[in-house]
Formats: structure tokens, sequence, C-alpha cells
């Protein structure tokens, strides 16, 4: 009976163990949700994908383990942001094994800019727009489309075999998140909402995103710093904004504790101001909950565009 429990707890130990010492080895390896995602619909249960941030962390709190660096050694196909969002990749050649094709997914989107490529619904003027708006490339569902095809040129390259497969996949993605931008395009259009302000309690990394479909982000961070009082002047200031035009949604961004937003709706419901918060997603990474429900990046397109709505008719469309 000894000997029985004795392995009982040994082999629940390993189990344990193993749990614990789960790596992220995949035939292709992200660094954010982006490239993760758009690998994946292409790739399906024809190859291994895994996302070195952990579902509901910041990519910007990321730092790298051991055996993040061993998966990356390992991969096939090893896809970043940019060295200026993962700064922690300082020398991507020194991490890639022999045979890894590194992507930067970056240069992606400057063949985009540079090139002037762009669908042929395109109305924006992609050269124009400021450096902030580089960083944070992929929020313009077009240049996504962009860099869905990128990723699928270095995924044939890994397995032809499956070209046709994984062609058809992507085309499959690409027309959803293709069918979305046109239904959000005319209903801009067709609503008069052009040049509509949103009001957002974050850093605002939805510029592109704006810029194609002629909104206004306003966000409090262009002056507001988060240790600043609650009483600041920029928070009066925008606060005052948020009255003026007369909105009851307040922006909010992702995997981030919306401790700023909080403070304003409190101070607004002092004065009888209700404000409600939604949340405008960014695609830098998933909550833990969205990443169990197999969130994608045309879902969360999706979520932005019915949030959106919501803040632009008061919650009024009938």
């Amino acid at each position: 009976m000894r000997k029985l429990f004795y392995l009982i707890l040994i082999l629940s130990s390993t189990v344990f163990l193993m749990s614990c010492t789960s790596t992220k080895n995949a035939d292709i390896v992200t660094t954010a949700f982006p490239q993760y995602d758009f690998a994946r619909a292409i790739v399906k249960d024809r190859m291994t994908v895994s996302l070195l941030v952990n579902p509901g962390q910041e990519i910007h709190k990321y730092e790298v383990t051991s055996k993040d660096r061993i998966a990356i050694n390992q991969s096939k196909l090893f896809i970043f942001t940019s060295l200026e969002i993962d700064q922690w990749l300082k020398d991507p050649s020194s991490m890639a094994g022999e045979s890894t094709i590194i992507m930067d997914l970056s240069t992606s989107f400057e063949e985009v800019h540079d090139d002037h490529l762009s669908l042929s619904t395109s109305n924006l003027e992609i050269d124009d727009h400021d450096h902030d708006h580089d960083i944070h490339y992929w929020v313009d569902p077009l240049i996504a489309i962009e860099l869905i095809h990128a990723i699928y040129d270095n995924i044939i390259l890994i397995d032809p075999e499956n070209q046709a497969f994984y062609e058809s996949n992507m085309e499959d993605y690409v027309e959803e998140i293709h069918e979305l931008h046109e239904s959000f395009e005319t209903l801009i259009e067709t609503s008069g909402w052009e040049e509509r302000t949103l009001y957002f309690a974050g850093h605002n990394a939805l510029g592109l995103f704006a810029e194609r479909y002629h909104l206004n982000i306003v966000s409090i961070y262009t002056d507001f710093k988060p240790e600043q009082d609650t009483l600041s002047a920029e928070m009066i200031s925008f606060m005052n904004l948020i009255k003026s035009s007369d909105t009851h949604y307040l922006m909010i961004e992702e995997l981030i504790e919306p401790l700023v937003a909080n403070k304003i709706v409190e101070s607004l419901d002092k004065e009888n101001y209700e404000l409600q918060l939604l949340e405008l997603h960014a695609y830098h990474n998933v909550s833990n909950t969205d990443f169990n429900n197999q969130e994608t990046y045309a879902s969360l397109f999706a979520r932005n565009i019915l949030h959106i709505t919501l803040a632009l008719t008061g919650g009024n469309n009938d």
C-alpha cells in the first residue's frame, strides 16, 4: 500500500513538472497576437504555431525566457513584430536556428508604405502618417491583409507540398477581413460618421485605423501623465470635451486596468453625467478568455465595429 502511495505521488509530481515546464516549441513561433492569428489561420492543423507572450500579458512587459529562446532556435519560421516593439530581440539571427526563416513583419509594412501597395478599395495616403502610427501598423485591416499575404509567402517556403491548402485558407481569411472592412466603410459613409470623434482613455495605437475610416480618436494621453493627480488640468479638459460632445461612451484599451477611465467615470458621475466604458482593441494580445474562446483578428475587428457603432449612435441603433 505504501509503495502504491509513493507511485501515485511520483506520477502526480511528474505531471505537475510537465505542466510547469511546457515550452512554446512549434513550427512557427510568433511574438505577438496578429502574426500568431494570421499564421494559424493559414496553416490550421498542418503545422503548429505558438505565441511567446502568454494570453493576458501586455506585450511591452514580455521578457524572453531560455525556453522561448530554444523555441525560436528550433522553429522553421520565426515572425516578430519589429525591433522597436520587441526590444528584447537585439539580434534575431543569433536566436534563430540555421534553417529558421526569420521574418520581421514590419518590413512587409514598409514595403506597402514605400511601394504604395494597397487594395483597390484603399483610400489611405499611407505616407502621410506619423512615426507612432508606423509602430502599430497592423491595426489597419487592409495593411493586415498585405501582412497575411507576406506570411503566406514564407509559409509555403517551409512547406511547399501543402501550398494549395494554405492558399485556400489564406484567401478565405482575407475575404473575411475584407468583407468586414467593406461593411464598416459603407456604414461610416452612409451614416455620415466621417470625422466623428471617439474619446479614448488610453495610449492611442489606432492612428492608422482611424485614418483608414476617417475617424478622429482623441486620447487623454496626448498631454496627461498617468502619475498626475486626478483633477489635473489635462483630465478636466478631457472631461469637458466629453461633456461638450454629449457622448456617453469612453473607449479603453485592452489588457490594461482602466484606472484613469474609472476616475473619469467617477468624477462625471458626481455631476450626474453617465459614462460607459467600451474596449477599442488594438490586437497587441488577447485576454485569457478571448484566447480560450478562439477569438481572431477578424472577430476582434467585428467587436470594434460594434463598440464604435454604440459610441457613435449613443446605443440607439435600431
